[in-house]
């Protein structure tokens, strides 16, 4: 008898013993890290509030008119869109008010400003659907003198988080696309449907003045709207990540 081949033989069997040790914990490792990770997504599924971008007008609302015929419901589909796709990225659940150019009032009432109250409940009836969310309305501004510019934004006075993300987006907006604006975050008056009754976290973002030839020729840029639904973006999340 080899006693040296015994003795190899003594220590191969707590060795693999050993190994096979060590494969279940790690095997039970993962599915315990398996595990922790799944509960983590589904708690942070459930106290993430959605988020709803709201494109203003559409359809036969048209909105304010640029200096070159381009249509405000135009380019608040296209930075809204940019937007909403950041944010998806990012794990929020969003929800659009429009997805396309439409009006979601009523077809069936018989005159167009009828047709534009529907579409304002509507689009209110979609915030109040969601319970828990964050609102935002991408709009543009008009004014008859074209020496105006920068953008601007409102928040509603129902909720005292709206002016911490309205005063986020506006900071976003300086640092990133426009340092000499000093346009000062505003409360929503009654004239602003939407956030006058929203009773979430809202704000209405004024990307800039289509009466501006400049900015509205800006505006009208797919980069430029890029830029802008970042700075948006990027605003929303300083006010997400502290406001959590």
């Amino acid at each position: 008898m080899d006693l040296n081949s015994g003795r190899k033989r003594g220590y191969f069997v707590p060795v693999a013993v050993l190994v096979l040790c060590c494969l279940a914990f790690l095997l039970l490792s993962y599915l315990s890290y398996q595990k922790v990770g799944e509960m983590a997504s589904n708690l942070a599924a459930r106290e993430q509030p959605a988020v709803v971008i709201d494109p203003g007008h559409g359809g036969e609302d048209g909105g304010a008119q640029g200096v070159s015929k381009m249509l405000e419901k135009d380019i608040n589909l296209a930075i809204a869109k940019k937007l909403e796709k950041m944010l998806t990225l990012s794990g929020f659940h969003v929800i659009m008010t429009r997805e396309e150019d439409v009006s979601i009032g009523d077809p069936a009432l018989d005159t167009v400003k009828e047709r534009k109250v529907s579409d304002l409940h509507n689009r209110l009836g979609l915030i109040e659907e969601q319970g828990d969310c964050i609102f935002l309305s991408i709009h543009q501004n008009h004014f008859t003198s074209s020496r105006y510019y920068g953008t601007q934004v409102f928040y509603s006075t129902n909720d005292p988080s709206s002016e911490e993300l309205a005063e986020a987006v506006r900071g976003r907006v300086v640092s990133l696309l426009q340092p000499d604006n000093t346009r000062e975050c505003k409360p929503a008056t009654s004239s602003i449907y939407l956030l006058w009754h929203a009773e979430v976290p809202a704000v209405l973002v004024e990307c800039g003045f289509l009466s501006n030839e400049s900015e509205a020729q800006k505006l009208n840029d797919p980069q430029y709207q890029e830029q802008m639904a970042f700075a948006i973006y990027s605003g929303f999340l300083d006010y997400y990540q502290s406001s959590r």
